[in-house]
């Protein structure tokens, strides 16, 4: 008896450890599931009530290098719910810019649930100078932590977006969006 109570003893931890790998391979949770955390850093107004918004694709920067793709102004009037969103708007047109940008090797200090960010976002909604230039003194800035691994580049982009339109009560909070198809 004691021989197949060791074999099912055996046979159970070895199903929980397979089980726990899997779940840490990520095979078996929804793997178009994107886990952030999102950090307010300065906020002067909300986004919901701008009218517009001017993106200079010089500043939207992936691993230290620009990235800018035209379809995305509408997934920025989308999340944000603004109205007009133009490349390089003069300042007469809109008063009020976007920047971000995305680094891939994450912030090992951010953790949850014991797991490192792999991504950080940092994306700002500006009033401008009348030269164009980002006033720092008035925004919505935020840093969006991403625990997933392997994101494309425009799905953390889009997860920066719905982490920015966020009302937030806190300073941190956590949230889940979806990969893009």
């Amino acid at each position: 008896m004691a021989g197949i109570e060791r074999f099912w003893g055996a046979a159970a931890v070895l199903a929980v450890g397979l089980a726990i790998a899997l779940y840490a391979l990520g095979v078996g949770s929804n793997p178009n599931e994107l886990f952030a955390a999102v950090s307010v850093n300065y906020k002067e107004f909300t986004v919901s009530g701008l009218s517009c918004l001017s993106i200079d694709p010089r500043k939207v920067v992936f691993d230290r290098k620009e990235y800018w793709d035209d379809s995305m102004t509408t997934e920025v009037a989308n999340r944000l719910s603004i109205k007009e969103v133009m490349i390089n708007a003069d300042y007469t047109a809109c008063r009020w810019g976007l920047t971000a940008s995305i680094l891939s090797d994450g912030d090992s200090a951010v953790t949850f649930n014991g797991d490192a960010a792999q991504y950080l976002v940092s994306i700002a909604v500006c009033k401008r100078d009348p030269d164009g230039s980002m006033m720092a003194s008035y925004c919505v800035n935020k840093n969006i932590y991403v625990f997933n691994r392997q994101v494309a580049a425009r799905d953390l982009f889009t997860l920066a977006l719905v982490g920015l339109a966020r009302p937030q009560v806190d300073k941190w909070e956590t949230f889940t969006g979806k990969r893009l198809q």
